[in-house]
């Protein structure tokens, strides 16, 4: 079945990972996406895509990326706020500086694609944040990243309130332990500190026992993306192999 066909998707941090993988799945269910981050993405293998270069936190230049895009006809239906950083440290150990700008990327990038995108967007259209596990509870080490993804749903759920009378719908998935970049990265910084390697303690945290692929969050990105999830509003919904419940 084909849930997207004549929608319009923009999705940030598109350049790899869970960002890419939505692009994917969004252009083979009919969709136009576009497909943005720091550096133009690689738009191989996919067709009827383009290619935005694009820092979230500037508010100028992404106020002026969807007025190009909509005088070019591709106003997107839907607008995948997933650009994020990681900066692990202790609550005492981290610099003021880095914990501002996860919060830079993560939070105010969000609000201010999702805030530019509702200017342009109609009724049906659909926000979609990529919170964390880490927006429903802290860790160590975690402050900053924690504190992003809790403001984000925050954000998600005050928008949805705001935004239900004009016909959008603003929802946001919270993954779990995923095979990224960020996990590479959370494994190297672990390592580097002397401590064991994490995936040990995840994978007997999670009763499937492995980690996720950035592919199998997909199915939920184009649910929320389709007709099929009309009446959804307001939700964060866990894909997590069951961490919430292991």
């Amino acid at each position: 079945m084909i849930l997207l066909q004549n929608k319009t998707a923009l999705i940030t941090g598109a350049g790899g990972g869970i960002g890419r993988a939505i692009a994917t799945a969004y252009a083979e269910h009919g969709a136009r996406v576009i497909l943005a981050d720091l550096a133009a993405p690689d738009l191989t293998s996919l067709d009827r895509a383009r290619a935005l270069a694009l820092d979230v936190t500037d508010e100028a230049a992404t106020i002026s990326a969807f007025d190009a895009l909509a005088r070019d006809g591709w106003t997107p239906d839907i607008v995948v706020p997933n650009a994020g950083i990681l900066h692990l440290a202790s609550t005492e150990d981290i610099p003021t500086e880095r914990f501002e700008a996860v919060l830079r990327v993560n939070l105010t990038g969000a609000f201010l694609t999702a805030k530019t995108a509702i200017a342009h967007m109609g009724a049906g259209g659909r926000i979609i944040f990529t919170s964390s596990l880490f927006g429903r509870r802290g860790g160590a080490g975690n402050a900053a990243y924690a504190a992003s993804k809790f403001g984000m749903v925050g954000l998600m759920e005050s928008m949805a309130a705001d935004l239900a009378p004009r016909g959008l719908l603003v929802n946001a998935i919270a993954p779990g332990q995923i095979e990224t970049a960020m996990m590479e990265k959370l494994v190297a910084t672990r390592l580097e500190q002397g401590l064991p390697d994490p995936r040990k303690k995840l994978l007997a945290r999670i009763p499937m026992g492995r980690l996720g692929t950035p592919r199998e969050l997909t199915g939920t990105y184009v649910w929320l993306a389709s007709d099929l999830s009309d009446y959804v509003t307001g939700q964060t919904i866990i894909v997590d192999g069951g961490w919430q419940v292991g």
